[in-house]
């Protein structure tokens, strides 16, 4: 039972917080070992246990050091409070870290390595979390390294997260796609390459492929319109 209490209160207000800024998007460029999580996590527990008890103290006897707290955590009523409480602020906590400080953060980062004339630093961690986890529509063609023509076409749909075992994509309108690609011929604005699997992923230039689509749309209409109104000779018995 003191195994529980301690987890509820040392343990899981700083795993939230680190829970919640990595479902945001911001992510290691390695996985951490359980050592290194188990730092982080320590690390984000005082934001969120100060802001909780502050909290807490409005409308509670106000806790102001350990021992207290780990008095308090023997009534569940505390425990039940103090948990659910954690998992809001951390949640809030972790939308101003995401929104603000992240990126003040890596604009210091940046200053400092270009003083020292380094390249700077994305957002993103990884090369694949910046090509292809933005909220933007994208129409890929999948090759083997080394071939300039794509074995699939398709309108990418889901994405592997950068941590998943294998980098997954789902394609979605294949046929069309390739269809819209080849017929007009849609250029090629990115090429993203997979040294380690021999691949090559060509990314279209979407506003070149969203207007070759509607032209191809506007000739079939007009294709069928036309053959409406000129309906071929029939035999009448």
């Amino acid at each position: 039972m003191e195994n529980l209490i301690s987890t509820i209160v040392f343990v899981l207000p700083g795993f939230m917080l680190y829970f919640w800024i990595q479902m945001m998007g911001v992510n290691p460029v390695v996985k951490h070992t359980t050592i290194e999580f188990g730092a982080l996590s320590a690390i984000a527990w005082f934001p969120v246990v100060i802001s909780s008890l502050y909290i807490m103290g409005l409308y509670r006897t106000p806790i102001s050091n350990l021992d207290e707290l780990t008095k308090a955590s023997k009534e569940i009523w505390f425990l039940v409070e103090f948990m659910a409480l954690s998992v809001v602020v951390g949640f809030i906590i972790a939308c101003l870290y995401v929104w603000i400080l992240y990126p003040m953060q890596v604009g210091l980062v940046n200053v400092a390595r270009r003083i020292s004339k380094k390249a700077k630093l994305s957002l993103a961690s990884s090369v694949w979390e910046e090509v292809f986890l933005r909220n933007d529509r994208q129409v890929v063609g999948v090759a083997k390294l080394g071939s300039m023509k794509p074995d699939m076409i398709g309108s990418m749909h889901k994405v592997a997260r950068p941590f998943e075992p294998k980098r997954a994509f789902k394609l979605l309108y294949m046929d069309h796609c390739k269809l819209i690609v080849e017929k007009y011929e849609v250029p090629i604005k990115e090429i993203f390459t997979d040294i380690d699997s021999g691949v090559n992923i060509f990314i279209y230039d979407i506003k070149e492929y969203e207007l070759a689509d509607k032209k191809y749309r506007k000739e079939l209409e007009e294709s069928e319109k036309e053959n409406v109104s000129n309906p071929s000779d029939t035999a009448i018995s």
